[in-house]
């Protein structure tokens, strides 16, 4: 990245992004950052042991995932770093394309956020959340499997001397 785009950490401090993150999370993102402007190594795990006070270097090192996945710190990190919101976006969309158990609650946040930017022009109107969808092919019934059917009947055979046993005679 250009460190020409990268506004000042007393800029960033003035900005709605980061006048909204807790306590913990300013902390982190003014470690984060003023560390990095200084050598240019930002290190999420000294930030993050920093501003939470882990144990030990592994929980920080597991924590800052999650701190730097959270969606108020990226919004942050990327207004510092000067980062497009189109190319943030695109980041979020190959993240969620990858996403095995992606809802249709982020599916529609997504496409708002798009809507949003002005880039969802390209996007058709029943993608995903729709009912319909006209490329999905024809299923072949015949190609199914019976379904196997439990049955709360008994499988042991009756006492000898008895009928078996039959629910419609009650």
């Amino acid at each position: 990245m250009e460190t020409s785009k990268r506004i000042s950490l007393e800029e960033l401090r003035t900005t709605p992004e980061y006048i909204r993150l807790t306590p913990k999370m300013k902390m982190f993102v003014d470690s984060y950052c003023g560390a990095g402007a200084i050598d240019g190594n930002y290190d999420a795990v000294a930030a993050v042991n920093q501003a939470y006070k882990c144990k030990s270097y592994e929980v920080a090192r597991i924590m800052s995932y999650s701190i730097l996945a959270n969606i108020k710190i990226v919004a942050v990190l990327n207004r510092y770093f000067g980062t497009d919101p189109a190319d943030s976006f695109l980041e979020n969309l190959d993240r969620a394309v990858r996403n095995k158990k992606l809802t249709l609650a982020q599916l529609g946040a997504l496409r708002l956020q798009c809507e949003v930017l002005g880039i969802g022009t390209k996007i058709p109107a029943n993608f995903g959340g729709g009912s319909t969808k006209p490329d999905a092919p024809a299923k072949d019934k015949r190609s199914k499997k019976p379904k196997k059917t439990t049955s709360s009947k008994p499988t042991a055979p009756p006492p000898p001397g008895r009928p078996p046993y039959d629910p419609d005679s009650f």
